[in-house]
């Protein structure tokens, strides 16, 4: 496994669990670019967060809703890094957990990580934002095709 995928893989497994250490793979300007379709409660006018504090709460925003996931329940059954040209790496997963209200959610997700000086500097995340409403917002059963 290259550098670029460790120092990737340390930063989305500390992300939630451990943030200083999170914060400290990334530079200064890490930015976390969301889909259109999915604001993020607390920075609705934009895609691009930019900075630590907008990125932490990107990734908080799933639990901080009142129809939001309970992270106890939180599993990755499907993992894969994948070092890539120009200091990219892509990382897909699939989460699995289970909402406050008792829903089971299921999604599928795909980051494309761009390194700077081995820190991580700039994700976009790729994923079906329809089920993430649905679910995590509207607090709808998923329709989930198999």
């Amino acid at each position: 496994m290259g550098q670029n995928v460790s120092t990737v893989r340390a930063f989305f497994e500390s992300l939630s669990t451990d943030p200083e250490t999170a914060r400290s793979l990334c530079t200064e300007d890490v930015t976390w670019v969301t889909t259109r379709s999915m604001p993020i409660p607390g920075n609705e006018h934009t895609t691009r967060h930019v900075g630590w504090d907008a990125v932490k709460n990107v990734a908080d925003s799933g639990v901080k809703i009142d129809t939001g996931y309970l992270p106890e329940t939180m599993s990755h059954p499907h993992e894969l890094y994948l070092e890539a040209e120009d200091d990219h790496v892509v990382y897909q997963f699939t989460m699995r957990c289970t909402t406050k209200l008792g829903l089971e959610y299921e999604n599928d997700y795909l980051f494309l990580v761009k390194l700077e000086n081995g820190r991580v500097k700039h994700f976009h995340e790729y994923w079906d934002s329809k089920q993430a409403y649905d679910v995590l917002i509207r607090g709808r059963s998923p329709v989930i095709a198999r």
